[in-house]
């Protein structure tokens, strides 16, 4: 029911769609500029090993004689090249590992941390009152809050992140390039993605309804573990169905589509975030227009 009704109300409440878009543009070039001085060393030196050239010679495999295997045995040679260039250029390493810090990491996680509480006051004003508040309105009043929120939550999003992609590296020492490897590594990002989001499902929610971004937290670990279950699974198949759409659109649009799809997505978390946190709180919302009085039994 959460998943439904959250759905229903991004439909009926698409413009939010829109500015979440604008904002993820404006952020996206404020990264590309902080990542030029890094990326343009970087990309000339893996051009001139011939990853590059390599990624197109995989993939022409894949649509020729070689198939999959030769796909796979194409990226695992571009991943030796890639590998060679930072184990031997030294200015290259060094540079890539400022750039993943920097700005892959911290400035990342800052920037698109930024929207949530903005985003969660909007959807509580439509869930609370049906009342229509502006994004760019909020994101200027609570942006003192929001600095704040994403600051505490960048810790737990890296550990996360580094959780999930430590046990990926793993499997790919351990197994090589082999063609099951996209599938363990989906499911190993859906099991962290998914318990991550339930653990912090209502944190922006509760910041938005006047706690403290501390409190806020505490709050939101309290309402995932007393009904773990529920929201995890809900997660588990939200995640997937982005994943599947994510994927569907790449191939299909030749990458076009993201644009629209990851706001899309994006919204759509923010949604479900809220929606779960009024029905597990017990608080009747608007769904579209109508009032729902959530079953807590």
């Amino acid at each position: 029911m959460s998943f439904k009704n959250a759905f229903k109300n991004m439909i009926a409440h698409f413009g939010t769609v829109w500015a979440v878009l604008l904002y993820m543009a404006v952020s996206f070039a404020l990264l590309a500029g902080l990542s030029l001085p890094f990326i343009l060393p970087i990309q000339r030196a893996l051009a001139d090993a011939g990853v590059f050239s390599g990624i197109s010679k995989a993939f022409g495999e894949l649509f020729g004689d070689g198939g999959w295997n030769g796909l796979w045995n194409g990226l695992y040679d571009v991943y030796q090249s890639a590998l060679g260039v930072f184990q031997n250029n030294d200015r290259v390493a060094s540079l890539t590992r400022i750039f993943v810090i920097l700005v892959l990491i911290v400035a990342f996680r800052f920037f698109f941390g930024l929207y949530e509480i903005p985003l969660a006051t909007v959807l509580d004003g439509r869930l609370s009152c049906n009342a229509a508040y502006g994004f760019a309105g909020k994101f200027i009043s609570t942006l003192g809050v929001s600095v704040r929120f994403s600051l505490a939550k960048m810790p737990i999003m890296i550990a996360f992140d580094a959780a999930s992609f430590g046990i990926i590296y793993g499997v790919i020492r351990a197994m090589g390039m082999n063609v099951a490897l996209p599938f363990i590594g989906i499911t190993v990002l859906l099991v962290f993605r998914a318990f991550r989001s339930s653990l912090t499902a209502c944190w922006a929610p509760c910041v938005a309804g006047g706690a403290g971004v501390i409190k806020g937290f505490a709050r939101s670990c309290e309402i995932c573990f007393k009904r773990f279950g529920a929201i995890y699974s809900t997660y588990i198949i939200t995640w997937l169905l982005i994943i599947a759409c994510v994927m569907f659109v790449t191939i299909f649009t030749l990458g076009v589509g993201l644009i629209v799809a990851v706001p899309f997505a994006t919204v759509l978390l923010g949604h479900l975030g809220i929606t779960l946190y009024y029905n597990k709180t017990g608080m009747r919302y608007y769904v579209d227009g109508s009032v729902y009085t959530p079953n807590t039994n």
